[in-house]
């Protein structure tokens, strides 16, 4: 079993209607760079003082490498108090990238169907060791362009942006166009040249859209997996706005299928599990087509109808020896089950029902995977009719056989994220979250469990 984590308080959580922090699609809210962590949040005060609007916060910390999460340092935090987010909308989260490369930091923020917003540091503020000052100063304003590329139309309609970590740069990706109607392109960012370049438009819906679990990079791949979602045209009498409703009709109802495919070429070239072609960003060979498309041969691994219980977004990880994880949930006899799908290094494909205390439901809070340096799997998972927090663990033995429980608790509300880079270096899990405000006032939390060599 896992000992009881370190707590730290980032900030109070808004009072809203719909979470803005700790959503599944926020990659990165919590990641770790040069011996540095940080994790991006809304707060809706200021100097202690409520306000009628959110605002950005940008914290870091050093931390060590060690299992000792008493080393860590304490919290920095920026507030950014030149743009006010004041949409009650789940949709409207922070992600932030760090590149390894130049020290840049990344903050792409507020957007459901919205013009991008966008601001980046200096270089070097994210260095080893960071010469830049701590504060609003070191970032742009916010701009609705990216470095090296003039503001058009792809940057209009931005939706669920993500940062990647590939080598020494960065990637970006995000969706355009409407729930059920959209598609996801790619950028990538150069540590060299410090600017943007745009790759394409890797995944295309038509009358659907499809809702990625993540976008991870390992020893050289990188990995995608993903659901489709088919479009249910709004009424005609709806607002012009309607599509950006929180839910229905383009609901998790309509997703169907589990999508994957991998890239060898920092994503470019797009294969699907069994190896073969599916696309090529910007190809004009003919016969090879330039995105993936929801008929694309090869790209779909597990076929599951709509009404199926399937939620979007959910997640996925990368393990050490070439195997890929994907998180979900699905009716099993009637009853909502999470179910972990693997694909071992060869491409073979199974999936398994985890024994959760706590099951899902179907558009319940989501849940989190993640593997460790030693390629044990862990599952974090939260509760859908209760305030609880699971991990399970799923120990590599060969075939990860069983998965078990390592550590519960209550008092908890939101999507856990989990710090993926600082697990790629220490046996630290920081797990970024809320408090539930059945327990009190809401609180932004990081949660710090030290992995010991191996659980019983």
């Amino acid at each position: 079993m896992l000992e009881e984590p370190v707590v730290s308080v980032l900030g109070r959580d808004p009072t809203r209607k719909h979470r803005i922090n700790a959503n599944s699609f926020q990659q990165h809210a919590i990641t770790s760079i040069n011996g540095w962590q940080y994790a991006a949040f809304y707060t809706d005060e200021i100097k202690g003082e409520r306000e009628d609007g959110c605002y950005v916060n940008l914290a870091r910390r050093q931390v060590s490498r060690a299992r000792d999460t008493d080393t860590t340092e304490a919290w920095q935090t920026i507030l950014f108090e030149d743009y006010k987010q004041t949409v009650d909308d789940g949709h409207n989260t922070i992600s932030i990238g760090v590149c390894k490369g130049d020290g840049t930091i990344h903050v792409a923020f507020d957007h459901h169907c919205d013009q991008l917003r966008f601001r980046i540091s200096r270089p070097d503020v994210a260095g080893t060791a960071p010469t830049q000052a701590w504060d609003a100063s070191t970032f742009t304003k916010t701009q609705n362009f990216l470095p090296g590329i003039a503001a058009n139309d792809l940057m209009k309609e931005v939706t669920y942006p993500r940062f990647v970590n590939i080598d020494n740069d960065l990637l970006l990706t995000y969706r355009i166009g409407q729930a059920g109607l959209g598609s996801d392109i790619l950028y990538r960012y150069s540590s060299t040249t410090h600017q943007y370049v745009y790759l394409g438009q890797y995944l295309t819906g038509v009358a659907n859209s499809p809702y990625i679990n993540g976008l991870d990079y390992r020893q050289s791949r990188l990995h995608v997996s993903w659901c489709y979602r088919n479009f249910v045209q709004v009424d005609a009498s709806a607002s012009a706005d309607a599509h950006k409703q929180q839910a229905g009709p383009n609901g998790p109802e309509n997703n169907y299928d589990l999508n994957y495919s991998f890239s060898e070429d920092m994503g470019e070239t797009w294969r699907s599990s069994d190896g073969r072609v599916l696309a090529v960003l910007g190809s004009k060979e003919a016969g090879v087509g330039m995105t993936i498309k929801p008929d694309a041969d090869g790209a779909r691994v597990f076929e599951i109808p709509m009404h199926s219980g399937i939620l979007n977004q959910e997640g996925q990880a990368v393990d050490w020896e070439g195997g890929f994880w994907a998180l979900n949930r699905e009716k099993v006899e009637g009853e909502e089950k999470w179910i972990a799908y693997y694909r071992d290094a060869i491409g073979h494909w199974t999936k398994k029902v985890v024994p959760s205390f706590s099951q899902p439901t179907e558009t319940g809070s989501r849940g989190s995977i993640c593997v460790d340096r030693r390629n044990n799997m862990y599952l974090v998972l939260p509760g859908n009719s209760d305030s609880s927090l699971e991990i399970m663990l799923a120990r590599k033995d060969g075939v990860c056989a069983s998965i078990k429980p390592v550590w519960r608790s209550e008092g908890y509300d939101g999507e856990p994220l989990i710090d993926v880079q600082r697990l790629e270096v220490s046996d630290v899990l920081s797990v970024f979250t809320r408090t539930s405000r059945s327990v009190g006032e809401g609180k932004v939390i990081v949660l710090d469990f030290a992995l010991p060599g191996a659980i019983g």
